[in-house]
This record gives structure tokens, sequence and C-alpha cells, in this order.
């Protein structure tokens, strides 16, 4: 009779597993399964482990007004015994009626070495404030196997209201459309032209499926095409549309039309506004203002996990937007910025997100430290004799860029780097490049410092994320690889310091010569660009004087990237060899 008890509860199990499954893994729109199974001790305990992901539908890390997230609950047994009767509870310590989310969810059993992932949706209503709201998540177990808690920091924004206003029009009297005697740019009676009104959005949000209609009043003013479907117009945006206007011969000398511009939610358009138009004169030239978000909180406060258990995933902190770079008053007039991402190769694994960090850079380069002209390269153009024929002093490419005395120049790498098999040598590696012929296809380090030592530059600055330990770049998400399958070999490159002699060289490497790069899966760039990147927008500004300097960019991201490497895979020790005075970017 027992046997016959026991093989029932365990069909049980597995029946109410299987269901269990179903019901959590999906979104349940807060209907919650209540177990009613009975859960026995067992001989050994589950041990839980909790892994923590936040999404929202713009991926800013900030759950603003209407806006939809997912908090993703990753649950792992690692213990030999069964988790039984789970319940994942997720509270906020400030309540505010205008945020909708899942508040619990179970899970019956949670078998040894098995997980389950459970998604708690969240939904901000139209009249959020914006504030930062604390939300625990704590995993209870029938048989008090619980987890500590840890914390949601999840910011709120209130709606961001957009704003249509008109900017101008332009008079078009020549071409398919219109009908005129002189083309002259003029409106004058009897002829049919073109006017081309501009409307713009000034406000802090997307102004959704723009309507726009023309109207008038005036019996002697003729439409045609008046009304049109502008779609959205995102912050700062300008949008056109062009609508026939012939007024006839008992027209006056002005006429007035009536401008609509209608979107979603009915906030924000353009009503009843009065666009006076005089005959025979030149239309105003149209005025486009310069919009900055007022979103900057954004850059600062993604939503972030905090732990009080090991058992959770590590904190690594606020995850920053490091993809918009901000403009500073900063102008390099005679300059030039050599932008370089190799992150796809022939024949070695590649360098993770090496493009992406050359995309950013590029930004970076043009926007925050006011380089006149920039030039990129990718894995697919980085081929060859490249490297030689971009830098070398004699006849590359760059020396052509240059006034001796008077252009800076810089230069961004992110990709493999390679030592020689003795560990003496460093070379930078085309994308097409073989691991055999290194010496010949790869540019030695050296001929890379050299030649930009001797184009007799006003300054040089360089910026490498890149590692010359043999292995790959690596991350949380990417294990390492040993390219050149060397063991054994103290990797101490002999390189030339040009430092040393010219005070306006400066290098910022990401890491000593033994060690590896690491690539950073939460940004989707390096480690080193990440932190450079955070630099260059204002946190290596140490002494809030609205000026960065070598040392104080070079301080902060030395000390973030060893902080955050240890928490990731291994130690990285960024390098500085310059005029630490050297000014970087002003603000």
């Amino acid at each position: 009779m027992k046997k016959i008890i026991l093989l029932l509860w365990a069909l049980l199990a597995i029946i109410d597993f299987g269901f269990a499954q179903k019901t959590i893994s999906g979104k349940s729109e807060g209907k919650q399964f209540k177990p009613t199974a009975q859960f026995e001790k067992q001989n050994f305990p589950p041990n839980l482990y909790v892994d923590l992901k936040f999404n929202d539908d713009n991926g800013n890390g900030v759950l603003e007004a209407e806006e939809k997230a997912e908090l993703h609950v990753n649950v792992s047994n690692k213990g030999k015994g069964i988790a039984q009767g789970l319940q994942v509870i997720l509270k906020i310590e400030d309540y505010d009626p205008d945020i909708q989310f899942d508040k619990q969810k179970e899970i019956l059993y949670l078998y040894p070495n098995k997980a389950i992932n459970l998604i708690f949706n969240f939904q901000a209503g139209l009249v959020s404030e914006t504030k930062q709201h604390k939300f625990s998540i704590q995993v209870k177990e029938h048989f008090g196997y619980d987890t500590d808690e840890a914390y949601l920091m999840l910011n709120t924004l209130q709606y961001q209201q957009p704003k249509i206003v008109f900017s101008g029009y332009e008079i078009i009297d020549s071409g398919e459309g219109t009908a005129t005697i002189n083309p002259d740019r003029l409106i004058q009676s009897g002829e049919k032209v073109l006017i081309k009104y501009f409307v713009q959005n000034i406000g802090q949000s997307t102004a959704i499926n723009a309507l726009t209609e023309i109207n008038t009043q005036n019996p002697n003013i003729f439409l045609t095409d008046n009304q049109q479907i502008l779609g959205d117009i995102k912050i700062g945006e300008v949008k056109t549309f062009t609508v026939g206007l012939s007024p006839n011969k008992r027209v006056g000398e002005n006429f007035d039309i009536t401008l609509n511009v209608r979107i979603d939610k009915k906030i924000g358009g353009l009503l009843n506004h009065k666009i006076g138009i005089p005959l025979n004169q030149s239309a105003p030239e149209p005025m486009v203002l310069n919009v900055e978000t007022n979103l900057k909180r954004l850059q600062n406060q993604v939503a972030k996990f905090e732990y009080t258990s090991q058992k959770f995933s590590a904190n690594i902190g606020t995850i920053e937007r490091i993809n918009e770079a901000p403009k500073s008053i900063t102008k390099r007039t005679n300059s030039i910025g050599v932008v370089i991402g190799i992150e796809y190769y022939d024949n070695i694994p590649p360098a993770p997100y090496a493009e992406n960090d050359a995309k950013i850079i590029a930004d970076y380069f043009k926007q925050t430290l006011g380089i006149n002209k920039i030039v990129a390269f990718n894995s697919v153009e980085a081929t060859g004799l490249f490297f030689d024929d971009v830098f070398n002093a004699k006849y590359g490419e760059l020396q052509k860029e240059i006034i001796k005395g008077e252009t800076e120049v810089f230069v961004f790498y992110s990709g493999h780097g390679l030592p020689s098999k003795n560990g003496e040598s460093a070379y930078l590696f085309p994308s097409d490049g073989k691991i055999e012929r290194l010496t010949t296809q790869g540019y030695n380090l050296n001929d890379f410092y050299n030649n930009l030592n001797d184009l007799g530059a006003k300054s040089i600055t360089v910026f490498m994320d890149a590692c010359f330990s043999g292995g790959s770049k690596t991350s949380a998400e990417k294990p390492a690889e040993n390219l050149m399958n060397m063991k054994g070999v103290k990797i101490v490159p002999k390189v030339v310091e040009p430092w040393k002699s010219n005070p306006n060289f400066t290098i910022f490497s990401s890491s000593q010569s033994n060690e590896t790069s690491l690539a950073f899966d939460d940004s989707q760039t390096g480690l080193f660009t990440y932190y450079l990147c955070l630099g260059l927008k204002g946190k290596a500004d140490l002494n809030s004087d609205k000026i960065i300097t070598a040392d104080e960019l070079q301080n902060f991201v030395t000390q973030k990237v060893q902080e955050i490497s240890k928490k990731l895979v291994g130690i990285q020790t960024p390098q500085f060899n310059g005029n630490k005075q050297t000014v970087i970017v002003k603000y």
C-alpha cells in the first residue's frame, strides 16, 4: 500500500511540475496557480540561486509613462534536494497606483540542477510620477529554504509631452504641380504655387501619428492636397509637407490660412494656428530650433539590482547609456581622428564588440573632443597592408592630412593585439591575417608609434582597447581563447617610448601586456571603451571644473576598470603614458 501511495505522489509531482512550468513560463497576466499538493521532507535540502534581468520597451532602463517592461527571475536549484512550493514575491516599498506589476508567481517543484524563468510584467500609467521606486524580490520555499532578499531600483518618468510648432514655409512656383507666368518665388493672384510648410517637434517625446490639415475661410483661395499624414515626429525633428495653393483675381493683398497638426493623445499637437500669407512677397526663412532632450536623468538612473546574498548574480552597479556623445565647447579646427574597429577575422576568433566600440568612439571624437575630420575603418576595410598604408609617415594616407606643428592627431583602435612567439614584440593585426605570418602581415607596435611620432603633428593621442597577452577578448558570456597557442611565455614586449622625448605624445591602453582586455556584455562594448566614454561624458571631471585632463581621465578609467574587472572574469589594469596635464576636453 505504501508503495502505491509513493507512486501516486510521484505521478502527481510530475503532472503538477509540468503544469506549473506551463503557467509561469509565459505571461500570466496576474493569474496565479495555487498549488494544493502535499509536500514531504527530504534527506537533502535544495540550494536556490537567482539571476535577474530587467527589460523595458525602449531599452533605456527607465519605466516611462504608458511603457511596458519585464523582470526576468531565473530560479535554479543547485542542491541535491527538490525545492517545493516556491513563491517568488515582488513588493514595492512605496505604493504607486499608477504602476501595475505581477506581485507573485509559484513554482510547485524545482528539481536538482534545473532552472525556471519567471516573467513579471510591469505597466506604467499616463500619470506616473518621476521618482525612484524600490522593489523587493524574494523566493520562499515551503520548508524554509528561502533566498535572501534582492532589490530592483527602478526609476519612473512622468509623461513627457511633445510640442508641435510651425517653423515657416517656402514658396515653390516652378516645376510639376505649378502654373505661373514668372517663376520668382512669390505668390501672385491668378497663379498656382506649391507651399512647403515646416513643422517641428520641440517637446520632450515623440509625436505619434501626426496628421496635418490646411484650411482657409477665404473663398478666393483654392487648396489641393491639404490633408496629409506625417507619421511620427521625433524630438527636435522637422517635417515638411506641400500643399497646392491658387489665389484668384479677387483676393486681397494678403490672406490667412489655418494649420492643424493632430497627434495621438491629443496633447502637444498644433490646433487652429493662423498663418498670414502676403501676395508678392518672399517667404521668410524657416526657423528651426535646436532641441535638447530633458532626459539626462535616464543616462544616470537606469534600472539596477542590489543584492544581500551571493546567491544572486553579481551587482556591477548602474549601467549607463554611452551611445550618444555629449557636445562640448572643445573645437579642434585643425585635427583628424582615425578610428579602427576590427571585430571579425578570417583566421582567428572575433574581438567582441570592436566595431561597436569604433562606432561609438567616432561620435565622441566628433561631438565631445571636437575633432574636425573623422576617418573610420571596420573589419572589411582593415585588410592586407592596411596599417602601413594608413600610418606610414612617408607615404601613408594620414601624412597627407598633416600640417606639421599644427594638426592634432587622435587614433582609436579596438581589435586583437598579438605578441610574438618569444613575447618580445607586439603587433596590431589585419582582419585577413594569418598567425603563421604574424611578422609580415602584422603591424609592429614600434612601427606604429614611430610613424605617428614622425608625422610632426602638433600632438598625438592614442586610445587602444586591445591586449597583447596572446588571448582573445573575453567577457562573462564569451570565454577566452589562446590565439597564439602559447604556454609559459612571459609577455614583455620591447616597445619604443616616444612620449619620453615628445611631451605631446599621449597613449591610453586598456590593459597591461600580460592581461586580457575584457569585453563588457552589458554595454556591448569593451570594458575599457565603456569607462572611457563615461569619463568623457563628465564622470572623469573629478574637481568639477568643466575640464577633463589626461590625468583625471586615466585615474577614473583605471579605477573603474580595475574594480569591475575583478567582478567579471579577471583583473584588467589600464595603462597611461604621456603628459598628465594635457587637456582632453572642456565643457
